[in-house]
């Protein structure tokens, strides 16, 4: 019964969407990131350098304020380094499939340009680590990752551009002590 009225729902707001002027919003974006914290953990390890991008797709329904849901893929190629343990500028790659929920405030500036800004939480398990040697695996890193996120869209007409921060909730190893990543990412996208 639950997933009946569940699936109405969906199928009632789907069509009520075709006939809503800016009731919906549908876009993706593409992004990278710049770490504001680069030790990992308390025993020496260090990020020395970072390559990665994403890319997202958005789904997002309201007037004023948007609830949005998305799905999106990201790698993160760093560079790694522990003088405690002896290795440095190792290059470890994770992969992870991204599911943010946020909510979205909706303030026109002018005819074609609107202020949006959000918070809300990015969940990110990991898809892949490469063999890197030095064992940072999903052993021994967080493979579920929690962000939390807060940031500004400016949208231009159909284009997106944007910046927000984000703090994982766990530390980036599973059995260290160690800091909680954070970076700040910028993007930019399009919005059907």
């Amino acid at each position: 019964m639950k997933r009946l009225i569940l699936s109405l729902t969906l199928l009632w707001l789907g069509c009520a969407s075709l006939f809503a002027q800016n009731w919906y919003q549908v876009g993706f974006k593409i992004g990278t990131s710049f770490p504001i914290s680069r030790n990992y953990s308390l025993e020496g390890d260090r990020l020395t350098g970072l390559l990665d991008g994403e890319f997202n797709v958005f789904f997002r329904a309201g007037k004023i304020i948007y609830g949005e849901v998305g799905i999106g893929y990201a790698f993160y190629k760093g560079d790694f380094t522990n003088d405690n343990v002896g290795f440095s500028n190792v290059r470890v790659e994770t992969r992870h499939l991204q599911l943010p929920v946020k909510a979205v405030a909706n303030l026109k500036l002018g005819k074609s340009v609107t202020f949006l800004p959000f918070v809300g939480i990015i969940y990110q398990p990991v898809l892949k680590v490469t063999d890197n040697g030095i064992g940072y695996d999903k052993k021994s890193i967080n493979t579920n990752q929690t962000l939390l996120t807060g940031g500004i869209d400016l949208k231009f007409g159909p284009i997106i551009l944007g910046a927000n921060y984000r703090c994982s909730l766990k530390p980036f190893f599973r059995y260290k002590e160690g800091a909680k990543f954070q970076y700040i990412n910028i993007c930019a996208g399009f919005q059907f």
